[in-house]
């Protein structure tokens, strides 16, 4: 079967390239990066590259993807190339028993511990799962989320298992990257879905370093001690009582290490506070039957069962089984009002090899992949065969400008810089009309320059929406819909939040980009113990590259690509620090903007955006 068949849009030349290529190296058991801009086609590329592999050889395409709300993306492009094709193959979105269940539903339980519990508890019992059992269904078009949840209302069968029971039936299967990183939760899809010798498709792959490193790692407050001896004080039994009196010293040396902490940050060591509760093996034993007891105390009152004694005890058992384990560390820090205790993974290359070994094939893919030997030392990948796509957008669709005499090195922004920043972004604001987002290096920074934008943009009566540090999904997505239908808005984000990447802003909703400082991470504890770790794996030099420069460029690149989504597209995009026009800053710059980039001060600047049509 030709590959080009199944591309279900009339194929640009390059898009040919590299869809033959891709489908070359795959069926040869190739790792492939291959690195597109947003807006290419790498999903409807990368399926008809993979799907007549797949469908000859009768292994299916697994597609992972960073969050569960992306997972329906290759799915709805699966459905057109089935459409355009006539054939009948099956396409799953799978997601957890959060979204899917349906008794958690009707019982108000939307967490994911009290679903999980929920389901363990009640399923040989569950009408919608016992309805599953008896029925005999073979589906055989592609599904997203939703509608297999709908399938599942509308014949009362359990959609999570109804999923699962198909997925060795599907050609293609897209779920979140939870699924591989964590191998608690692959144990729970491997024996429904089948791994072995599938083809991987790894989407947005550049998040694969922080995404396995949060997946692997937890953290308590003090809050989580307190909510843990609420649920002990339901038992009066001897037993209960003595571990109560243990977690009141987790309690007291939790406090004293939360005194103690003078700085942003600091270590801790989780083998101390347990000595001093003298907390044994068989008291993590005997909690555990507790919490058992407590699940099905809340079942029974109608609750979520859900348990912060559970969650202490395994994090203090996973602690203690990873003390002398290298990559991992323990940090104490203040977050709001609250102090925070972490077991923190820093792994990446050393908790993804293994995986990797599972697959045939496997392609990561992203806008920013580059420098490709980096990102395959990161994540473990020995041999690889790089592809490079593009589409030419003209350079005269993109101004790029790097602002001469600021910058926002050092911990705080002097008073003198702050000024400078403020002029700049006011007159900057003053000479561009269209929508704009300023993406700043981090929340102090941005919190150091908002007042002064929103008053001008108060007195020039245009629109502000600004990201907030914690904002819940919904109010982001609020804030997102109504700045891409404004006109002539500022969106105020930073490169570390999820307007900065990810998100969509098609046409005239996105027309310029400033950047405000270089997203490095702040030099605290946590990041001299992140880049000491990756010095140790790569040496001094490409440790501290990989650890802090590189995640910071990165950062800055997607930023930078939320205005240009086509070849037609235009766009301003200022690089607002000088230091990015530091080459070993240049060069891991998207290419569009390097091939037209000038280093200028604020007037220069100020002409050039006037000279610049965005029509």
């Amino acid at each position: 079967m030709d590959p080009l068949d199944f591309f279900p849009y009339n194929p640009r030349s390059d898009q040919k390239r590299i869809i033959r290529e891709i489908n070359k190296l795959a069926s040869e058991g190739s790792r492939i990066l291959f690195d597109a801009p947003t807006g290419y086609g790498k999903t409807p590329v990368v399926l008809s590259a993979l799907l007549p592999i797949a469908i000859s050889l009768r292994k299916p395409i697994i597609w992972i993807v960073r969050t569960g709300n992306e997972t329906d993306r290759p799915i709805e492009e699966l459905k057109v190339i089935h459409d355009k094709l006539g054939l009948r193959f099956l396409g799953l979105s799978i997601r957890g028993k959060r979204d899917m269940c349906l008794e958690a539903r009707n019982r108000g339980i939307s967490d994911q511990e009290g679903v999980s519990v929920l389901c363990r508890r009640i399923r040989g019992k569950c009408p919608y799962y016992r309805n599953l059992l008896k029925s005999h269904i073979k589906l055989s078009v592609p599904l997203t989320f939703s509608e297999i949840l709908k399938y599942g209302e509308r014949n009362k069968l359990c959609p999570y298992f109804l999923q699962l029971n198909q997925a060795s039936n599907a050609i293609l299967i897209s779920m979140s990257y939870n699924y591989l990183l964590s191998e608690r939760i692959m144990w729970s899809i491997r024996y429904f879905v089948r791994l072995k010798g599938a083809f991987l498709v790894v989407d947005e792959a550049h998040n694969l370093q922080s995404a396995v490193s949060s997946v692997n790692s937890d953290r308590i407050t003090i809050g989580t001690v307190d909510r843990a001896l609420k649920e002990l004080e339901r038992f009066k039994e001897k037993r209960a009582r003595a571990l109560m009196e243990k977690i009141k010293k987790v309690r007291k040396t939790l406090e004293m290490e939360a005194r103690a902490l003078t700085g942003e940050d600091d270590v801790f060591d989780p083998l101390i506070i347990i000595e001093k509760a003298e907390i044994f093996d068989d008291d993590f034993d005997y909690a555990k039957k507790l919490v058992s007891q407590i699940y099905s105390l809340q079942l029974r009152e109608g609750k979520s069962p859900r348990s912060s004694l559970r969650h202490l005890i395994t994090f203090f058992e996973e602690s203690i089984q990873n003390l002398d384990t290298e990559g991992v560390v323990f940090l104490k820090y203040k977050e709001k009002d609250k102090y925070v205790f972490e077991r923190w993974d820093m792994r990446a290359a050393e908790a993804l090899r293994d995986i990797w070994k599972l697959f045939s094939s496997i392609i990561f893919m992203s806008g920013t992949l580059k420098p490709f030997n980096a990102f395959a030392d990161i994540v473990g990948i020995n041999k690889h065969n790089d592809i490079v796509a593009s589409f030419q957008i003209p350079r005269e669709n993109v101004l790029s400008l790097i602002l001469k005499g600021i910058s926002t090195r050092g911990e705080v922004l002097s008073s003198e810089m702050k000024q400078k920043y403020i002029k700049a972004l006011s007159q900057l604001i003053e000479n561009i009309n269209k929508n704009t987002a300023i993406f700043f290096a981090s929340y102090r920074i941005m919190n150091d320059l908002i007042d002064s934008i929103i008053k001008l943009c108060e007195k020039m009566n245009r629109g502000i929406f600004i990201e907030r540090e914690g904002m819940r999904g919904d109010e982001a997505r609020k804030i997102l819909n109504e700045f891409r239908v404004s006109k002539g808005s500022i969106l105020c984000a930073t490169m570390m939040g999820r307007f900065a990447e990810g998100a969509d802003f098609p046409g005239e909703a996105l027309e310029a980009i400033i950047l405000v400082g270089i997203p490095f991470e702040r030099m605290t504890v946590r990041t001299s113990l992140y880049i000491d770790y990756y010095e140790k794996l790569y040496g001094t030099e490409k440790g501290r590259f990989y650890a802090y420069i590189l995640p910071a460029l990165r950062r800055a690149s997607q930023a930078m690509g939320r205005a240009l989504r086509s070849p037609t597209d235009k766009a301003i995009i200022i690089a607002a620090d000088e230091r990015y026009w530091e080459r070993r800053y240049f060069n891991l710059l998207p290419e569009y903007f390097r091939s037209n980039a000038k280093l200028v001060n604020l007037p220069a600047a100020l002409d050039f955006i006037h000279e610049f049509s965005l029509e």
